[in-house]
């Protein structure tokens, strides 16, 4: 309690006033570490909550009492539990082999709900890839049927129209849009 306490008046301003120290950015950051070291205390020592103390603390501190200000109300000695029971964990406690199955899960539990879709996706895209490959196919087959022996690189090209200069002399007594 009194080196919590300590914290909160050495940082002053309104981390220093009861009243006022939640709406401080750092209240956050200090009991969210607060919690850590608590939750390291709990892994180390394993308490029981019959050990909570039953009378002779101060007020509002003895085991059977409520945390008032939290909704629904809880007895102090419910709150020895560990942060995998509330529900989160902190990556610095695990070992090396857990850490990377924590940092995991997330994406894990996402790709769950993702991979219908991710299967459909791929389910059309080899559809779409089998429909190119036959009309390619088909496309080359038609080339080499074609009289003109044209290479199926040229399937896809426009034909020439009129070039837009003239190169003989016979050219140049026909009007068109391109000569006036």
């Amino acid at each position: 309690m009194g080196m919590h306490a300590a914290l909160h008046v050495f940082m002053n301003g309104s981390m220093s006033s009861v009243q006022g120290s939640a709406n401080d950015p750092i209240f956050l950051l200090h009991h969210a570490f607060v919690d850590s070291i608590y939750e390291q205390w709990l892994r180390r020592h394993r308490p029981s909550p019959s050990q909570y103390p039953e009378s002779n603390a101060p007020i509002g501190h003895n085991g059977d009492y409520h945390m008032a200000p939290f909704i629904p109300l809880h007895r102090n000695k419910e709150y020895f539990i560990s942060s995998k029971d509330l529900g989160y964990e902190y990556s610095y406690l695990l070992d090396p082999n857990q850490r990377l199955a924590e940092s995991m899960r997330p994406y894990l539990d996402e790709l769950q709900d993702v991979w219908p879709w991710l299967m459909l996706a791929g389910i059309c895209g080899a559809l779409l890839t089998v429909k190119i490959a036959v009309v390619f196919l088909l496309t080359k087959r038609q080339c080499k049927a074609w009289p003109r022996r044209r290479s199926w690189k040229n399937v896809f090209a426009l034909p020439e129209k009129q070039p837009l200069i003239c190169s003989n002399e016979t050219e140049t007594n026909h009007h068109n849009y391109q000569t006036m």
